[in-house]
């Protein structure tokens, strides 16, 4: 009896895709692979693994999942395109996918795309979405270029769709005269120039099997026309659901060679989908078009990093979880006066692993916690409580001070004008020791960051003792506490500083602190290699953070203040994290 019903389904099969279809009024979740297969065993000349196909998740073979991803490639491509970040979307969310194949794609002819036209285009692509249908109860399409256009076509005629994931969505050409090829002036004009209307694109030998390298002016034609009635202010408009926009942009050389940034960005502003429930992310490492693809993007990781946050947050409405060091800035600048000793009890209640801070030295060799080796004129009032210029803040010398001195200035009553959260409240600029002693009394858990601020200018002008003596009284500070080798780590941007500790105190881990350039740059400023490299985190792409790691360092950027940050740089991969405000990373936290 199956046979004769699998028979059956084969000729009926046939015969809707001798009229290019897909789907049969038959077509449930139980037979929709064989529908598919079959259909497109019956396609002529289709390269190999260039076909339709299903992602089956791994608890909803031949079921709905609870959410399902659509692919929709770009002209001339494949649904490899969308690889490997549509199996490892089906991977994460436990979700069916379906990996399309647009009207006359994927075929190994020399007039690839003669049969191509703007309608059955956009009823390729609507079928797609009804395939998806079967597979899921909440879609999300996915798509590359002039899938996106697609997409967004499909979008402003059906509000089921769970939302729009577009990677380099073709809305505009980066070269807009090609537009004249819908005008026989403009296609006799091509046709000239081009020597006959087939034409021909090499490419690498695994980007050809998966890529067309021969294309008809027809299939050219019948593109543009899709896109000039398609990717109208009218259809962006119409999209109300949830919407993400990736694309390649460096600077004005180094962008999208293949379609118009401006044009895409300028869609966006046009969506009618609410400004928090959208996203934009240029992708200035990724060096293609194809910003989602292994075969072509130097930062596919970081597209799939920022695709998850997107439907994480927005799509989804919930929040990964992250396995992650969290310092406190300056104990937790944000909210108290920095690198007092309210800032770290703040730091401590809010349960961060570590305190992270900043040490000077007086004038009688006392460790003290300061940013600056002077005042700073925004948040100190003098030891009578009045405010105190900033000629004078900056002539005030802390290595020329005793430390009883410094004590009898206010840095917490002003507040930081930087800080408008940060509390008012009475503040001296403690020892290194005393924070110690309270920490350890409240977690004799807690980590310690401690930064030397050093410069080479810094000395020359008398603000600091030699490298060598500021690193032994700090070091010597950390022995008197009895701080255990594996809760500290000794910071700086000051190399000069990192070396003398490697090699006086080689037990202690030490991180390297930068503010400019990348890690390949700044680590020929070291001749060893250390524990933890601290970037400034807008430093920081996917692919620095695998480069560092494949170096076997930690990666703990600062200062990271906003959420958004926090999660693209935690799905960067990112060991930890160093925050103003704690209290904003700890959510993020498993």
């Amino acid at each position: 009896m199956r046979r004769i019903y699998v028979l059956l389904l084969f000729l009926v099969v046939l015969f809707q895709v001798s009229n290019g279809q897909i789907l049969i009024k038959q077509t449930t979740v139980l037979n929709i692979e064989e529908v598919i297969k079959t259909s497109e065993k019956q396609i002529e000349n289709l390269k190999s693994n260039n076909e339709a196909r299903i992602i089956w998740a791994k608890d909803y073979k031949d079921k709905q999942s609870p959410v399902a991803f659509v692919y929709l490639h770009g002209f001339g491509a494949s649904n490899r395109e969308g690889e490997p970040i549509m199996s490892m979307l089906s991977e994460k969310y436990n979700a069916n996918v379906y990996l399309s194949r647009l009207k006359e794609h994927g075929l190994n002819r020399v007039d690839n795309y003669k049969n191509l036209t703007p309608e059955n285009y956009i009823a390729s692509a609507k079928e797609a979405l009804e395939i998806g249908k079967l597979l899921g109860e909440k879609i999300i399409i996915v798509s590359t270029s002039t899938g996106g256009t697609l997409s967004l076509k499909l979008a402003s005629e059906d509000a089921s769709i769970a939302g729009l994931v577009m990677y380099s969505p073709f809305i505009g050409l980066k070269n807009p005269a090609l537009k004249a090829i819908v005008t026989p002036e403009g296609k006799a004009g091509f046709l000239k120039m081009n020597g006959g209307a087939i034409v021909k694109q090499d490419r690498p030998d695994e980007e050809s099997k998966y890529w067309s390298t021969s294309y008809h002016i027809d299939g050219y034609e019948a593109l543009i026309k899709m896109l000039l009635s398609t990717a109208t202010e009218e259809t962006f408009a119409k999209v109300k659901v949830p919407a993400f926009v990736g694309y390649y942009y460096k600077n004005e050389e180094e962008q999208d060679q293949v379609v118009s940034v401006s044009a895409l960005l300028e869609m966006y502003e046009q969506l009618s989908t609410p400004k928090d429930q959208k996203m934009k992310v240029a992708f200035p490492e990724a060096g293609n078009h194809v910003i989602a693809c292994d075969l072509r993007s130097n930062d596919w990781k970081g597209v799939y990093s920022q695709t998850i946050n997107f439907i994480n947050t927005i799509i989804l409405n919930k929040q990964d979880n992250f396995n992650f060091e969290l310092q406190g800035h300056r104990g937790a600048r944000g909210l108290e006066p920095e690198n007092t000793m309210l800032a770290f009890k703040k730091a401590l209640d809010l349960d961060v692993n570590t305190l992270e801070l900043d040490v000077v030295i007086s004038k009688d060799n006392k460790v003290v916690v300061s940013h600056e080796p002077w005042l700073n004129y925004e948040v100190t009032l003098d030891a009578k409580g009045n405010p105190i210029t900033e000629e004078e803040a900056l002539a005030f010398n802390m290595y020329a001070n005793k430390y009883k001195t410094i004590k009898k200035y206010d840095v917490g009553s002003l507040g930081n004008p930087k800080f408008i959260e940060q509390r008012k409240a009475k503040a001296y600029k403690p020892l290194l020791s005393e924070v110690i002693t309270y920490a350890e009394t409240v977690n004799p858990n807690i980590l310690y960051n401690i930064e030397i601020k050093s410069t080479p200018t810094d000395e020359a002008k008398g603000y600091q003792p030699s490298v060598p003596e500021f690193s032994d009284l700090l070091i010597s500070e950390i022995k008197r506490a009895n701080l255990p080798l594996d809760r500290v780590v000794v910071q700086s941007f000051d190399p000069r500083v990192l070396e003398y500790i490697h090699k006086t105190y080689p037990e202690y881990t030490l991180s390297f602190l930068t503010y400019k350039d990348d890690f390949n740059t700044n680590m020929k400023q070291l001749t060893f290699v250390p524990e933890i490299y601290s970037p400034y985190y807008i430093l920081l792409n996917t692919q620095e953070v695998e480069i560092i790691h494949n170096k076997n360092l930690k990666v703990i950027p600062w200062t990271v203040n906003t959420e958004n940050e926090m999660i693209d740089l935690l799905h960067m991969g990112v060991d930890g994290i160093i925050t103003d405000y704690p209290n904003i990373a700890l959510p993020l936290r498993k």
